[in-house]
């Protein structure tokens, strides 16, 4: 069996590729084919797991008249063409898209090549790219109940985002030993998204303080980003908790598994991940994500009392503060984390490729 998977852009639409070629992998006879863009942070996260990777010339688009989505545009098509040749020359049984501007060009090249389609939405209100892609493919499945009805129901099966093996399976006593932090404390993650935030960063810096003063027996996971890493690493070496500081964590099953309570974006892939290991979390929607998705995406969770919501906009050192006592009182831990179980959907990589393979 060929597989093409087609994903790039953030680790939302890339993790969840990977998840599911992860599991297809372990079957006999599987041809794995990664399709990602020149520019974006693919290319690094896939060559880790050793996937055949080949490059388009797929660029993002903006919803504006200007003369970089004119020229983005002429890439698209020529990335439509180079699929081509690559479906050509792979001969996939089935092509496999996860959402963002890479995927696209694949899987138009897909359908109009009459290969098995399928796309996976892992927010809760889908982006353009697959809601077109959707009028055409063979199969689709969702992230969310909440999605389904943005697709044909005849062909489009809810199964929940699928969650990196690597995620999943991660010894508490080896994590412990990794970061050098004291098991009979309270861990905080701060771990916003593939990109990290300087806004999350300025607000902690600057609640720091009280943070030491108001809540007792913490220590801290903090990934900073390349910009801040440097500034952050000065900061906290006056601080009285223990902090370890990274400008990017590679292994975040390691970190989700001594964590008590996480800061966090609200992108599908981070969302699926503390759904799968039942964190109770801050989450702080990214505000600039294509059509709101993030603050979707964290109002789901709200709605069933699931995470504690902060927009970017409003986040100060009180709310964050307040969120952060509220999360490690035992009680309001033990109920976010039962809420939690509402949104999970057990064995979601594996109801994937059982779609796939009927």
């Amino acid at each position: 069996m060929n597989a093409i998977f087609a994903c790039g852009g953030t680790g939302g639409h890339i993790f969840p590729a990977i998840a599911i070629a992860e599991k297809l992998a372990l079957r006999k006879d599987v041809n794995i084919l990664f399709v990602g863009s020149y520019d974006g942070i693919e290319k690094n996260i896939i060559k880790k797991y050793n996937y055949k990777f080949i490059f388009i010339s797929a660029k993002p688009l903006i919803r504006a008249v200007t003369i970089k989505n004119l020229i983005n545009t002429f890439f698209n098509l020529k990335a439509i063409f180079e699929s081509f040749k690559i479906i050509k020359k792979f001969n996939p049984d089935i092509v496999v898209g996860t959402g963002g501007f890479v995927s696209f060009p694949v899987l138009i090249a897909a359908v109009l090549t009459r290969k098995k389609t399928l796309i996976h939405e892992p927010n809760v209100y889908p982006g353009i790219a697959n809601r077109v892609l959707g009028l055409f493919v063979t199969k689709i499945t969702t992230g969310f109940e909440e999605t389904k009805k943005y697709f044909c129901a005849q062909k489009t099966r809810v199964t929940g985002n699928p969650v990196r093996y690597s995620i999943l399976n991660k010894n508490k006593n080896d994590a412990f030993k990794y970061f050098e932090l004291d098991r009979n404390k309270k861990t905080i993650l701060i771990m916003p998204g593939s990109r990290a935030a300087r806004k999350i960063n300025d607000i902690v810096i600057s609640a720091l303080k009280k943070i030491e003063e108001e809540i007792k027996n913490i220590q801290i996971i903090w990934m900073t980003g390349k910009a801040d890493y440097r500034k952050i690493k000065k900061i906290i070496i006056k601080s009285k908790i223990k902090i370890r500081v990274f400008d990017f964590i590679y292994d975040s099953g390691l970190a989700y598994a001594v964590s008590d309570v996480a800061i966090l974006r609200a992108g599908a892939s981070t969302l699926a991940e503390i759904v799968a290991l039942r964190i109770p979390s801050i989450l702080i929607p990214y505000p600039y994500a294509t059509d709101n998705h993030q603050e979707k995406n964290a109002m789901l969770f709200k709605k069933y009392n699931a995470a504690i919501v902060i927009k970017d906009s409003e986040l100060n050192d009180a709310n964050l503060i307040e969120g952060l006592k509220y999360l490690l009182n035992n009680k309001n831990n033990k109920t976010i984390k039962e809420n939690i179980k509402k949104l999970y959907v057990k064995d979601s990589v594996e109801e994937i490729i059982n779609f796939m393979m009927e």
